[in-house]
């Protein structure tokens, strides 16, 4: 089984440098032009499923990748991006003037800690677990899953004995393709492409 990963495309949000993950935001033309050269990356794969976020940017960016192909996006809210709750939207020096308390806490716990009414990163990786369980049970060659960055450094550390101290030994920018191979039991990290 192949798993190609693919985060979605630049946003506003993205440049701002701002925390981001349940606003519900669209792709800059720089997004868009990261989802087109995945799509040529991937034009000769034909994929037997195709799992989206509920988020927009992930569902355009599915759309420009599978372009004049017929597909059902399958959306699912597991593979949505950590929702910051009352950090969504802000930068890292305006929640140290707003949030004093719950941003050092954050800072000194990053896997536990939550922003307020948001999820932790442990949370949003039981989530991805959860999916990741499901998605080894099937029996396709080739599935397409678009979605967040967050999201697939959860899945490289669910790859990785499910150790979320690996959270950030990865990056994951704007349009790259990730590659996850599953053969005879073993779950392995094919490749990653940037656009």
């Amino acid at each position: 089984m192949n798993l190609y990963f693919v985060r979605h495309g630049e946003t506003e949000k993205n440049k701002s440098k701002c925390y981001y993950g349940s606003l519900d935001v669209e792709l800059t033309k720089e997004g868009i032009l990261q989802a087109e050269k995945a799509r040529e990356l991937l034009k000769d794969v034909s994929f037997n499923k195709v799992y989206v976020s509920e988020k927009k940017r992930s569902v355009n960016t599915a759309e420009i990748l599978l372009k004049n192909k017929q597909y059902k996006l399958i959306t699912d809210m597991r593979i949505n991006e950590r929702d910051f709750g009352e950090f969504e939207g802000k930068g890292h020096e305006e929640l140290k003037q707003l949030y004093p308390k719950e941003w050092k806490a954050w800072c000194e716990d990053w896997k536990n800690a939550s922003p307020p009414e948001g999820e932790s990163c442990i949370q949003v990786f039981e989530r991805v677990k959860s999916f990741m369980d499901d998605i080894l049970k099937l029996e396709d060659d080739n599935i397409l899953i678009v979605t967040h960055g967050g999201v697939i450094r959860s899945v490289y550390c669910y790859i990785l004995g499910g150790n979320i101290d690996y959270f950030w030994n990865f990056g994951s920018n704007n349009g790259d393709i990730s590659i996850i191979k599953y053969e005879y039991g073993n779950l392995y990290i094919d490749s990653i492409t940037h656009v």
